[in-house]
């Protein structure tokens, strides 16, 4: 493949440019520790809500361990098939990062939790590769891009995270 310079960033090859157009990442942060921001992200009864685009099958006992899959239901857009999800990066109150993987797209997203003054902010990453032309087409026909499915895993994550740090106000 040939490379060519480029004055801005130095060296570039073919479809460079398309590459990082691929990747959102958008942060937020949450008044709550990273403790409660990791159970949420990872609380089972909640994968419907955080992810709305993913119908979650049964986990296995070591999810969200490295390496550990499960199968899913993808819906994106008008596309809907069946996809493989696995933890690609697991560490607890800091980090995690999983593939999903259909036959038309490949996707992965990752957040870092940083703890910072009295809270954690959260810096969700993702990308989506489609493999052929109709999975572009079907997605974008469902008129969600990346960057609101992005935005929306955060503000969900945000709303459990934040609800399940207040404190329970006695009754009456």
């Amino acid at each position: 493949m040939a490379v060519r310079p480029d004055p801005e960033v130095g060296f570039r090859r073919p479809g460079d440019h398309l590459r990082g157009d691929r990747l959102v990442e958008r942060r937020v942060f949450i008044q709550a520790s990273p403790r409660t921001v990791w159970a949420s992200l990872h609380d089972p009864a909640a994968s419907a809500v955080l992810f709305p685009e993913l119908r979650l099958g049964p986990a296995a006992p070591s999810w969200p361990a490295a390496a550990t899959t499960r199968t899913a239901r993808a819906r994106l857009g008008l596309l809907r098939e069946h996809a493989h999800v696995e933890s690609l990066e697991a560490r607890p109150e800091s980090v995690f990062r999983l593939r999903v993987t259909g036959s038309g797209f490949e996707s992965e997203w990752g957040w870092r939790l940083e703890p910072v003054a009295g809270g954690t902010r959260v810096v969700h990453a993702a990308t989506f590769e489609p493999v052929d032309r109709w999975t572009i087409i079907l997605v974008r026909l469902g008129r969600h891009s990346l960057e609101a499915r992005v935005e929306a895993h955060l503000r969900a994550l945000k709303e459990r995270a934040e609800r399940a740090e207040r404190p329970s106000s006695p009754a009456a």
